[in-house]
């Protein structure tokens, strides 16, 4: 009688792992990315300032390059 009852509780978490297990899976599949989807529809700007632009840092490592760092330097430059 005991180990009936053993098998019984054992079956009802393995039954609980089960909807555990398939939730997130479900979540992980389809709800976070309905969820992102429907807060990235509702967050967007109206307008965007297509006027601003960042300050650009451009590091150009070099050793003995005196002869090539000015074409090197008005190159990047156009970018």
């Amino acid at each position: 009688m005991k180990g009936i009852l053993e098998w019984e509780a054992l079956g009802g978490v393995i039954i609980i792992l089960l909807y555990l297990i398939s939730f997130l899976l479900i979540w992980q599949f389809v709800g976070y990315p309905s969820l992102m989807g429907i807060i990235a529809l509702t967050s967007k700007p109206e307008t965007k300032d297509y006027a601003f632009q960042p300050f650009v840092s451009i590091m150009v490592p070099t050793y003995n390059e005196k002869k090539v760092i000015a074409k090197r330097i008005i190159r990047d430059n156009h970018l």
